[in-house]
């Protein structure tokens, strides 16, 4: 018996990452990157799973990392300049809505909750996420590509070695998944008296690609009120830029007007007071 005639089509079949790899080549990879900031090779997507009970990566659980971190270092008594850098931004973010009495400032450099400059995503790959982590000259090629041009090759391979220990790797793409991609700058800027009060700078790179730069232009209009510098560095500037992004940062804390130092440290001692 012959099929209806209204029947749909069967869909093409699928070419493995494996077999795409081997007629493309692995370096088509970073190419699409670059062209496209998207990571081919990869399946399509299936339905989402019900999110767990308890997400280790979710945003509320990276900002009471930061809170134990600022605790270990003995900065809990005064306010700190926060400076949140690539992904940190939406756990950086949601520290300081939790704690706005303990924070003084918030320096963004090259922060974003939607692009982060590793492609994280690459590791999740049939095939080719083995590979970038097990051949120094991919990982190396990938961070300068994405994240660095001056990336040196000691401190590729200190990355890579990284994220070759155990269970590391998995730990970064799981976080990656996480990342709250809906996150709103302007929304989170405006949510709190205090967060909306507290002094910003934002840093951003004037020589990466131009769909980097719109992005940049992307915050300027989330926060109008923030202090905006271009740097000369890439999207990990701390490798290439270093010097660059300290001056901006004392410039920048350094300026901050003395009654809104006091302010702050004023809010810091009240609350504490309250907690005791």
């Amino acid at each position: 018996m012959s099929p209806p005639c209204d029947a749909p089509p069967p869909p093409p079949p699928s070419k493995s990452a494996f077999r795409e790899i081997m007629d493309r080549g692995v370096f088509h990879a970073f190419e699409h990157l670059v062209e496209t900031g998207e990571v081919p090779f990869q399946e399509p997507a299936a339905a989402p799973e019900p999110p767990p009970h308890a997400r280790l990566y979710a945003p509320h659980e990276a900002a009471a990392s930061v809170a134990r971190a600022v605790d270990a270092l003995g900065l809990g008594a005064a306010p700190v300049h926060l400076v949140l850098h690539d992904s940190a931004l939406v756990a950086g973010a949601a520290f300081v809505s939790a704690n706005p009495a303990a924070v003084r400032s918030v320096t963004l450099v090259d922060a974003t909750a939607v692009l982060p400059a590793f492609p994280v995503a690459v590791l999740g790959v049939p095939v080719l996420g083995s590979m970038v982590v097990r051949v120094p000259a991919l990982f190396r090629g990938l961070l300068r590509l994405c994240c660095a041009r001056e990336m040196g090759a000691e401190v590729a391979e200190a990355h890579r070695a990284a994220m070759r220990m155990e269970g590391k790797r998995d730990a970064v793409f799981e976080s990656w998944k996480a990342l709250n991609q809906s996150f709103d700058l302007k929304e989170w800027r405006g949510s709190l008296e205090a967060v909306r009060k507290l002094p910003m700078m934002v840093l951003w790179s004037g020589s990466w690609t131009d769909r980097w730069i719109d992005e940049g232009k992307k915050v300027v209009a989330a926060l109008p009120d923030a202090k905006f510098v271009y740097h000369s560095g890439g999207r990990w500037p701390q490798e290439d830029a270093y010097d660059e992004l300290s001056e901006l940062i004392a410039e920048f804390v350094t300026s901050l007007p003395t009654s809104v130092r006091s302010q702050h440290i004023d809010q810091s001692s009240e609350q504490a007071t309250a907690q005791e």
